[in-house]
Parts: C-alpha cells; structure tokens; sequence
C-alpha cells in the first residue's frame, strides 16, 4: 500500500511542478504566433486609436503610412530587430505609429535611419555589436525594398 501512495503522491508533485512550465510554453507560443499575425498597419492603427484617435483616422493613417507593398518587408525588419533582441516588436510600433501621425516618412534600407530609430527607442549610443547588426539588417534591406 505504501508504494501505491508513493506512486499517487509523486505524480501528482510532478504534475504541479510542471504545469507552471508548460503554461508559460503555451502562453508564449500563442502571444507569437498573434504577433505574427498582427499586420504591422493594424499594430500602428491599434495603436493610434488607444492615443485618442478616432477608429477611422487611426486605420486611414495607418493605411497611408505602410503601403500594401511594403507590410510584408516591414513584418519582416521588425522581426529582425526582435530576434536579434535589438528592439521589440511593440516599441518598433510605438516608433512608427508617432511617424505616421506626424507624417514623416520612414527609410528602412538606410542604415542611418535604422540607426536613428533604435538610438531614438532606446534613449542611450549604441554598442559596435548593435550597430553591426544594424549594418546587416540595412544591407539585406536594401536588397529587399528596392
């Protein structure tokens, strides 16, 4: 009888200890696939609407901004500068939806603009491996927008 109990007992300590790991492994796995998901001027729109804009404004401006054409590359420089823990996808948002409202225009395949925005996010110089892959992600940028 002992041993039952000891068998009973372990498993339901195992179960306990491991359902916090693998919630957190469910719980990131969803909130990247949603990220994937989320088109990058519905990020901006989504964005200028919980600032005070109104709904339609906010997707007019957005949609203004990024381009049919150029949603996919900006998905995809964002996600560079994520992997690369360069800067997140919500801050790159946060960046490019201030542009959109002030209707600045943005140039992603230079590499003194990428510089600009992360020194600009992040509010401090950048180190040389930053900056290398900055110069990396410019370069395969530039073959990408043209």
């Amino acid at each position: 009888m002992h041993k039952q109990n000891f068998i009973t007992l372990t498993l339901i300590i195992s179960g306990l200890a491991l359902n916090p790991v693998m919630a957190n492994a469910v719980l990131t796995t969803v909130s990247q696939s949603q990220n994937i998901n989320d088109s990058v001027s519905s990020g901006i729109s989504s964005l200028l609407y919980s600032r005070g804009l109104e709904k339609d404004a906010a997707d007019e401006i957005s949609e203004n901004f990024v381009s049919e054409e150029d949603e996919e590359l900006l998905a995809r420089l964002i996600q560079d500068l994520d992997r690369a823990n360069i800067v997140s996808r919500k801050e790159v948002l946060e960046y490019l939806s201030t542009k959109a409202l002030h209707k600045q225009n943005v140039d992603f395949d230079s590499y003194d603009h990428l510089v600009g925005m992360v020194s600009k996010i992040k509010q401090k110089s950048l180190d040389s491996k930053t900056l290398k892959q900055l110069q990396i992600i410019a370069s395969s940028n530039k073959q990408l927008f043209v």
